[in-house]
């Protein structure tokens, strides 16, 4: 028979391929006739990359022997687990992972149909007279066509809330938008968000985050509820007047970093473009949980004046100020993190980003000696720090109100590339010097005893270091005995 182009991408995908001839060649197969379900198909049809391979078989209570087939003839361990169904996983190290399921509902078609949403209710033969047909009871091949997510049913929502936001997710990733009738039963459904599980959330969230497109994203699950289910204190936000530095009241503020965010990481700033492999190198880092540096990033500026409406304030002069929103805000964030779950090294990371956003600011506003900024700017944020700088800048370029001339402007932009060019060009100069004595000299030389103030000095000499007044042991020793007791912490 004449295959399908998804069938012909499959086979001649380098990764799956391979696995795709070994399934469809067991004997087990022609039996149980297997085929691939769900997102792999769907990734296919829009030539994406697959990145994972689900298997359902047409006959009930046959997945767990041709899974057991398939693990033995590829030499893998065969894992089993139940979450809504039970499910079979062939799985090594370094070998791609592969999931069997029987189908729910007793056959092929009730199986597909009770998925989450039409562009997922798809199928693809492997074997026999079936290999490389698409099964396709709901339409989701034209729904891919139209750039459409439309739900199967109303029902998916209630089977698994979670979908509300998966609907945004897939929005995101593939830069469809969602059929108006899906849009109104997930809204009917929003509270039951309530009721999933704060660690699945997060994923969700984080992977509608990610891609571009972000603000629009955010400010339509916002007029849904989500957020506010989600997220009450960000309600807050709205219509909060803010001073003349700024344009937007802080919600619609908020969603406008978004927006530069994106604009900075594509490097429509064109100072940023000398570290550009640098600064991709850091937001494509991804955690042992497989949250990236960029998801994070925009959760931190989601959050970053979240604690503004609590902290607003009204000088004599009729100037309106936030004094301490940005540690009250990272801590407000930290609970929601919690809630959900989050790693506690993610949870610090954005905590961090949201209490050092204004730091950079501060170079250009007090003007600190230069070298000391940044040595302690480093010292005090570590892998933070160069997140917390883009982030202050799309928060500068999102603030345009009156008082805003362009000079303020490219003043935060001069001080974003001094801090990157001491991280990158600078290192061992400004933002680890090399360590020039240890304790044991200081003791010796100065007749102190060991303890807390060892510390101390030695920290004191690194930042010595960064700013050209220590360059030898010998200057160490002098800077550290010349140095007035008030500072030596005693």
């Amino acid at each position: 028979m004449a295959h399908s182009d998804p069938y012909v991408k499959l086979l001649a995908d380098p990764v799956w391929g391979p696995e795709v001839r070994v399934l469809a060649g067991l004997p087990e197969s022609v039996s149980c006739r297997p085929i691939v379900v769900g997102g792999a198909v769907r990734d296919l049809v829009l030539g994406r990359p697959i990145k994972d391979l689900d298997i359902s078989n047409a006959v009930p209570e046959s997945a767990m022997g041709l899974a057991k087939a398939f693990a033995k003839a590829s030499g893998r361990t065969l894992v089993v687990y139940s979450h809504q169904q039970t499910i079979y996983r062939v799985t090594s190290s370094g070998a791609p992972q592969i999931d069997f399921t029987d189908p729910i509902g007793g056959d092929r078609e009730s199986d597909l149909r009770r998925r989450d949403f039409t562009i997922n209710a798809l199928g693809l033969g492997l074997v026999g007279a079936e290999a490389g047909k698409v099964f396709d009871p709901t339409g989701g091949r034209e729904d891919i066509s139209l750039g459409l997510i439309r739900a199967t049913s109303d029902d998916v929502f209630d089977d698994d809330p979670l979908r509300i936001l998966r609907a945004f997710r897939f929005c995101a990733q593939l830069g469809f938008r969602i059929h108006q009738g899906t849009l109104e039963a997930l809204k009917s459904r929003v509270h039951r968000l309530k009721d999933v599980a704060g660690e699945r959330i997060q994923l969700e969230l984080l992977e509608a985050l990610e891609p571009d497109g972000s603000a629009d994203l955010v400010q339509e699950m916002d007029q849904l509820g989500i957020l506010a289910v989600l997220f009450p204190d960000l309600a807050y936000e709205k219509e909060v007047e803010q001073n003349y530095y700024h344009h937007l009241d802080v919600w619609n503020h908020t969603l406008e970093t978004l927006r530069q965010i994106e604009r900075i990481l594509r490097f429509e700033e064109a100072f940023l473009k000398p570290w550009e492999n640098r600064i991709k190198e850091y937001m494509d880092f991804e955690y042992p949980s497989g949250h990236s540096r960029r998801g994070l990033m925009k959760l931190a500026l989601l959050f970053h004046d979240i604690a503004k409406p609590s902290s607003r304030g009204l000088r004599e002069d009729g100037r309106i100020t936030f004094i301490g929103h940005e540690n009250l805000g990272a801590e407000l964030a930290g609970k929601y993190l919690g809630d959900l779950k989050f790693p506690t090294y993610e949870r610090d990371f954005v905590t961090r980003m949201i209490a050092g956003h204004l730091r950079p600011g501060a170079l250009t506003r007090d003007k600190p000696e230069r070298p000391k900024f940044a040595y302690r700017f480093f010292r005090d944020f570590g892998e933070t720090a160069l997140a917390i700088t883009l982030i202050s800048l799309a928060d500068r370029l999102a603030a345009q109100g009156p008082f805003i001339t362009e000079v303020i402007n490219n003043r935060h932009r001069d001080a974003v590339a001094y801090l990157l060019q001491c991280l990158f060009e600078q290192t061992e100069v400004v933002v680890r010097p090399p360590q020039i004595i240890d304790g044991g000299t200081l003791i010796k030389e100065l007749g102190l005893e060991p303890g807390p103030l060892i510390g101390h000095l030695l920290g004191m000499v690194r930042e010595a270091q960064a700013t050209g007044e220590v360059r030898t042991k010998e200057e160490a020793i002098e800077y550290c005995r010349n140095l007035p007791k008030k500072n030596q912490g005693t």
